[in-house]
């Protein structure tokens, strides 16, 4: 056991000391001072968390609620549904459309600064022949949260053209995401890197959940115009079931960067220069 956690220590170390050399410093001097620092372990799980239970908080308090009006489709209520869609638990109502909206908003700067990271990240793991793939995967993460931004804020029930369209954004741009930077990670890194436990871990969750991930959408896709031509009755629910599946392994997958960047912190220094160590 004494082992594993000193072999743990050395990998932590090792990320920290190859983020470090890719990083933007801060300018030296004698008395620097950090005013605040915090570990992107501990930025990881608590924007997670917070959109996670938004999220379970909005649906659920859909369901108790509004579920009549929440289920109801094309097909009427001859056809009984048991789950809202996310568009509609997060969008359609006052009390979840304000916290749900406020959530994403706050959470969303966080989330750029984990992408700024990564980037720097994979420069110092990745062939330099794939750079070109590490720029593609900034920016395909960096679309993925501001469509996820834009269709928030631009609910289905009052801008059903620019939700539509931020939504589709948001699916290619993740799905893309999480198989390029999987086959990456596998493929594509430099010779001379050994992976550490955590960055083993890291890829193998990865991989699950890319999977998970595109099976649930390609199943809720099924689902959608299965209930659409046949108005059959709790089509419509597991299509809602599996776009939860869909957004929850998405999360996931954007969690494993507390294995990635586990020896990583994000501080600012006495003259409020904000960069990471």
């Amino acid at each position: 056991m004494e082992m594993e956690e000193n072999s743990d220590m050395n990998d932590l170390r090792r990320i920290s000391s190859m983020i470090q050399n890719y990083s933007v410093s801060c300018p030296e001097k004698p008395d620097k001072r950090y005013l605040f620092q915090i570990k992107v372990y501990w930025l990881s799980i608590i924007t997670l968390l917070s959109v996670l239970v938004t999220f379970v908080f909005c649906v659920l308090w859909t369901i108790l609620f509004k579920l009549e009006d929440a289920t109801s489709t094309h097909c009427g209520y001859r056809v009984k549904n048991y789950l809202p869609t996310i568009s509609t638990a997060v969008g359609n109502y006052p009390v979840q459309r304000f916290i749900w909206t406020l959530v994403i908003i706050a959470h969303s700067p966080i989330r750029l600064i984990v992408v700024a990271i990564y980037y720097q990240y994979y420069n110092s793991i990745i062939k330099p022949s794939l750079h070109w793939c590490v720029v593609l995967l900034r920016f395909l993460t960096t679309v993925e949260v501001c469509s996820l931004v834009v269709l928030s804020i631009f609910t289905s029930s009052d801008y059903y053209s620019i939700h539509e369209k931020s939504f589709v954004t948001f699916i290619c741009a993740s799905e893309l995401n999480m198989l390029i930077s999987s086959i990456l990670l596998k493929k594509g890194r430099i010779t001379k890197t050994v992976m550490t436990k955590l960055e083993i871990r890291s890829l193998k969750y990865k991989i699950c959940f890319t999977v998970f991930n595109m099976t649930s959408f390609a199943i809720a896709g099924y689902c959608f115009l299965r209930h659409n031509a046949y108005c059959e009755s709790g089509v419509y629910t597991f299509f809602a079931l599996f776009e939860y599946l869909v957004v929850l392994s998405n999360m996931t997958f954007h969690l494993t960067a507390v294995w990635d960047l586990a020896g990583v912190s994000l501080v600012v220094d006495d003259n409020l220069n904000l960069t990471y160590r």
